[in-house]
């Protein structure tokens, strides 16, 4: 293939990886429910949204086992850094305002989460909307946007950030300052999606300001890079769209304050269904939404907003004003950022994963018989489908595509697209020997380069070999490998794009590198010259095609043989692609054990995979103790 051919395909296939892009990333609009249905479907959300962020059920409310440290005085308030307990062993820990003088006891309380600020809650602008609702007799605290996840396990940065924030209004709720029923929350970008999160998922929440954050995932998701990690969390295209999930509080009153960044649309195109659905439930004066034309920022104009909001639904001013904010001294950053509750117990962020592994891990069930092994598939296989986002693919549109055969030496090439999920064609070379007749084995070939690099190849495993040898070979390039990686130029963070948004859609990388494989099988069933009855697919250099491979072959009967090379990997090492919720039913072999019927061999798998001799054991019970190899032995 000369060059300019080349540059056209991969053109093309930039083409179709966007189009592919858009066509997953359409927003889901809020539809309109009163009353009984609209509870239905709050009910409804509210749990899937639970089960995705790792949440259902909730964790246990031990004990908080607080922390403080000596008093910061400031004319209007005291601060201190409070840490508080999450789990067992696992603490965060906010800056808590407490004004000096409170005009109402017990007296309302706001929790400020804030985003991605340098230097956090220590931010000056932070420091702001904290003192300024101190001074106004709001008992305030700001918890810490701490980042952790294990998305294996099913961590994610939203299981902790939602439940710290709960746990941080458990810590309100127990000052004896607070009233309780008056908790209030208002954050910024990251601080706004926890507010976001938080009011939807949590009862207690009387009232919430949502800034720079609420819009269609559709603003902030791109088809060669992504957004902040924290805000693709597993699945949640497949339930909703952002500006649904900020009125899951209803009844609490929401404030919009959106600006010329991402939200810049929200007003016109998302907020007139938010302000119907409120209204439709008798409740629309309690939702109220405001664009400025600033960056993206939470400036002074915001904050006056947000504490006439607050001093309207959580003090029950009904005939509050707009105030001037006014200058106050803040403290400087690295004064707060020093300031210590130190826990001795604390055993950090990891201690989550290691909580999760000891609830939520798979156990290897037994297997011993051919009749085990049946309901073991039984039971494994919709949960594969689910975990691969086969649920969400998008239905075939696309041609076929065959150039003409050419000739090489005693071999023919052909270089061929084969349609798989929407406009996806997955770009391939098939190989034969000229000479071969009648129906051909099929080898699909997988390696990480460009399907031309693994055509290049010689010895007695390549895949001009094995079409020598009397095999229909076939090199494709599945998504997001070869030419199906890249949607420009700029190869800069394009794994982590398409990893991400495949988590936002419930659609991981290795469900769209297995649909496409089997998608192949779909279209090799129309040559004359393949036999679908022996398939193997021969993965090498990457333990994440082998993996899709093993999928593929769980999902597809038509793959009578595998042979990859994990090459050291397994999702209990946490270094194959990003597949949520893997860990808590299978690993390697266990997928591997779906495929007991046919001939598997492995290549390096690491010991954290599981127990090989368990694997060996399910191809015996099904009677194909000869079937599996594992090298090294």
């Amino acid at each position: 293939m000369d060059d300019a051919a080349a540059a056209a395909d991969r053109k093309q296939s930039q083409r179709m990886l966007c189009d592919y892009f858009e066509q997953m990333s359409v927003p889901k609009p809020l539809a309109v429910r009163k009353d009984v249905a609209w509870e239905a479907r709050r009910r409804e959300l509210r749990q899937g949204l639970l089960e995705a962020t790792g949440l259902e059920p909730l964790p246990d409310r031990i004990p908080l086992d607080v922390h403080a440290s000596a008093p910061l005085d400031h004319p209007w308030c005291t601060v201190r850094r409070i840490s508080y307990q999450l789990w067992p062993g696992v603490y965060s820990s906010g800056l808590l305002f407490v004004p000096k003088q409170l005009p109402q006891r017990p007296a309302p309380a706001m929790l400020s989460p804030h985003g991605h600020w340098e230097n956090g809650n220590a931010h000056p602008e932070v420091q702001k909307r904290c003192l300024n609702f101190a001074r106004l007799g709001y008992v305030t605290f700001s918890p810490t946007q701490n980042h952790y996840e294990d998305l294996a396990i099913g961590v994610s940065h939203q299981t902790l950030m939602i439940w710290g924030n709960m746990r941080a209004i458990d810590y309100l709720e127990s000052l004896p300052e607070v009233d309780k029923k008056r908790i209030g929350v208002a954050g910024a970008s990251g601080g706004g999606l926890q507010t976001e999160m938080l009011v939807a998922l949590d009862g207690r929440v009387r009232a919430a300001t949502i800034v720079g954050m609420t819009c269609d995932f559709r603003e902030i998701m791109f088809p060669h890079t992504s957004h902040c990690v924290c805000n693709h969390f597993p699945g949640v295209m497949r339930l909703t769209d952002h500006p649904e999930i900020s009125a899951l509080g209803l009844p609490s009153p929401v404030q919009y304050l959106t600006m010329d960044d991402w939200t810049r649309k929200f007003e016109k195109n998302n907020f007139p269904a938010v302000r119907q659905l409120y209204a439709a439930n008798g409740l629309g004066d309690r939702v109220w939404c405001k664009y400025f034309d600033t960056p993206h920022t939470y400036d002074k104009e915001k904050r006056e907003y947000t504490y006439w909001w607050m001093d309207m639904w959580v003090r029950g001013r009904k005939d509050a004003q707009r105030e001037s904010e006014p200058e106050t001294t803040t403290f400087p950053p690295e004064t707060l950022v020093k300031l210590s509750a130190a826990v001795p117990g604390d055993k950090g962020f990891a201690e989550i994963s290691r909580i999760y592994e000891s609830h939520r891990r798979y156990k290897a069930p037994t297997v011993a018989t051919a009749a085990e092994w049946e309901a073991f598939c039984k039971k494994m296989l919709p949960t594969l489908h689910r975990l691969l986002g086969d649920d969400t693919a998008l239905p075939r549109k696309a041609p076929a595509i065959a150039r003409p055969a050419r000739a090489q030496g005693d071999l023919v090439v052909q270089r061929v697209g084969y349609p798989s999920e929407g406009p996806i064609v997955v770009p391939a070379i098939t190989v034969r020997n000229r000479d071969a007749a009648g129906r051909l084995p099929v080898v699909l070939v997988l390696g990480p380069g460009a399907k031309e690099s693994r055509l290049a190849e010689t010895g007695p495993a390549s895949a001009r070999a094995l079409a020598q040898k009397g095999f229909l070979v076939v090199l494709p390039d599945v998504r997001c490998f070869g030419e199906l990686f890249a949607t420009g130029p700029d190869d800069t963070n394009q794994r982590q794009g398409w990893e991400r948004n495949g988590i936002v859609w419930g659609r991981p990388v290795l469900g769209m590198a297995a649909t496409d494989l089997r998608a192949l099988l779909d279209r090799l069933a129309s040559r004359s010259d393949a036999d679908l009855g022996r398939v193997e697919i021969v993965a090498r250099g990457s333990g994440d095609l082998a993996m899709a491979a093993l999928f593929a072959a769980a999902l597809d009967p038509r793959i009578t043989a595998l042979d990859v090379d994990l090459c050291g990997c397994s999702f209990a090492k946490r270094n194959l692609a990003l597949v949520p919720f893997v860990l808590q039913h299978g690993d390697v072999l266990q997928w591997a054990a779906l495929s007991a019927g046919r001939r598997v061999t492995l290549r390096n798998v690491p010991a954290e995979a599981g127990d090989r001799a368990w694997l060996a054991g399910v191809f015996r019970a099904v009677g194909n103790a000869t079937g599996l190899r594992i090298e090294p032995r």
